[in-house]
């Protein structure tokens, strides 16, 4: 019996032990190397935080942007900047706005990129449309009655995108522990960002 036992467990050790350690070895690879598994990994975790700021803050839109590459101009070669928006959520019987804002170039918003880029923050507490055509023309047809927009850095400090909290069916103005637990999450995210954009090849 004790000779059956021993050749077992050398049968395990020098066969099934290198087997299972070079499949074990393979399946981390491929995930590590597969480029959907990490952007669905990634969008999960931001979607995760994306839900929490709409949960507690009882906002009727929520959505972040970020900034991309969208060509480049003639004849420099030199890049376009666009931004578009990559993550939204939206309640009940209200409209979203991601379709608006895809490959938009920043140039068109450069009053609110520049205010975001100085201040980190564009407050509406009582959304006027006229008032804030000039600094941040959201649509019309929108229906915000109350418009914050808080810009995303990057561990770096650089700016790389927009966080826009949206209230639609009553005015919100936010009290000073939801503008903590929105600076945290805008932190949050742009670390996940930060840590997706610099570990992708």
């Amino acid at each position: 019996m004790d000779i059956i036992t021993a050749v077992i467990v050398a049968f395990i050790t020098a066969v099934i032990g290198p087997i299972a350690m070079t499949w074990v070895k393979n399946k981390l690879e491929r995930k590590k190397q597969d480029p959907l598994a990490e952007a669905i990994e990634h969008n999960a975790l931001i979607d995760h935080q994306v839900d929490n700021l709409f949960d507690q803050l009882g906002c009727d839109r929520i959505w972040i942007s970020q900034f991309h590459n969208g060509g480049h101009l003639y004849p420099t070669g030199k890049s376009l900047q666009k931004f578009s928006i990559l993550y939204e959520k939206v309640g009940v019987d209200i409209a979203s706005v991601k379709e608006v804002y895809q490959n938009i170039p920043t140039s068109l918003f450069s009053k609110a990129f520049s205010t975001l880029y100085r201040d980190g923050e564009i407050t509406f507490p009582h959304y006027d449309a006229d008032k804030a055509q000039n600094l941040f023309p959201v649509d019309k047809t929108c229906g915000t009655k109350s418009f914050y927009a808080l810009a995303i850095y990057d561990l770096h400090d650089q700016f790389i995108g927009v966080l826009v909290i949206d209230y639609v069916n009553q005015n919100h103005t936010l009290t000073l522990e939801e503008w903590i637990f929105i600076r945290q999450k805008v932190g949050a995210i742009g670390t996940l960002l930060s840590n997706y954009l610099k570990n992708k090849k």
